[in-house]
């Protein structure tokens, strides 16, 4: 094959890379950690509305994270929000156990 093009030796286009996914526009990535954050706040005030905030906020977190791959940037903002959410329900269940 005497293609000038299959030479690989001098293609300039393999040092460009492939190109790249960007992850930070995943549906739900944001949305979910708004939500969550705002079910964490009112989980300070109102216990169960908090907490059905938080999980609405987790739904839309975990569609996000199903679909990010590991490793990827935007993925730290949907994990902080599952860290909300974990220290939200413990928040609640620390409030009904001390009945405060």
């Amino acid at each position: 094959m005497d293609d000038p093009r299959a030479n690989m030796q001098d293609n300039r286009l393999i040092a460009l890379g492939a190109p790249r996914a960007d992850w930070t526009k995943t549906p739900g990535r944001s949305l979910g950690f708004w939500i969550t954050l705002a079910g964490f706040v009112l989980a300070l005030v109102l216990p169960f509305g908090g907490v059905i905030a938080v999980l609405v906020g987790l739904a839309y977190s975990m569609r996000a994270l199903r679909v990010m791959p590991a490793g990827v940037h935007g993925r730290g903002l949907v994990l902080i929000a599952l860290g909300i959410a974990a220290v939200t329900v413990v928040v609640v269940v620390a409030r009904g156990i001390l009945g405060a």
